[in-house]
């Protein structure tokens, strides 16, 4: 029987790239090259607009690359983790901020900076897009016409309740349950 002390220890936070990256920048760039793509997918998919999402990887990856010396994993996989973690972070401040932001830049006139159609394209195809348009037009499709424009409308076109409720002559506890109902079974179909 082995004694305690001939286990093998884990391996050092050292041993993957974000751990060495403490030490050594070019070991982020590492990182980056071996999570970027899953990252990009991840926003792409949540915010179904691909240069919204290379934003956010972008402020992602500074943020780690800020913090990387606060990573203690000692695995791929608890730094792909750790990574992630700021993602959800960082996807949360951009619902919170993005209101405000796109009524600014509409004051002033502006637009934000946007990449080529083709990059776009290949990002939104990285990211299964095309794939899940057509499966939200089908679940869609597949809910009662009251329940479908609710949805559409609320969640599309971000309509606000009492707006719909005025429209279709009901109360906003009627617009909220189908709106409700809608997203439920959609849910249920992904």
């Amino acid at each position: 029987m082995r004694a305690a002390r001939d286990r093998p220890e884990p391996a050092p936070a050292r041993a993957t790239a974000l751990g060495r990256s403490a030490e050594d920048l070019d070991a982020f760039q590492e990182f980056y090259v071996a999570t970027v793509q899953r990252l990009v997918v991840y926003f792409t998919r949540r915010t179904l607009n691909a240069e919204v999402a290379l934003d956010l990887t972008g402020e992602t990856f500074a943020v780690a690359l800020q913090r990387r010396q606060q990573f203690r994993g000692t695995t791929n996989a608890e730094a792909e983790g750790w990574l992630f973690a700021i993602a959800r972070s960082q996807l949360s401040h951009y619902w919170r901020r993005g209101v405000a932001e796109r009524k600014a830049l509409e004051q002033v006139g502006m637009d934000p900076p946007s990449l080529g159609q083709a990059e776009l394209e290949r990002i939104e195809e990285l990211a299964g897009l095309p794939e899940l348009r057509r499966r939200v037009r089908h679940a869609i499709s597949g809910l009662s016409p009251q329940t479908a424009y609710a949805v559409t409308q609320r969640i599309v076109e971000e309509r606000e309740y009492d707006d719909l409720a005025a429209e279709l002559g009901v109360s906003q506890d009627v617009v909220r349950a189908r709106v409700s109902r809608g997203l439920r079974a959609l849910a249920a179909t992904f």
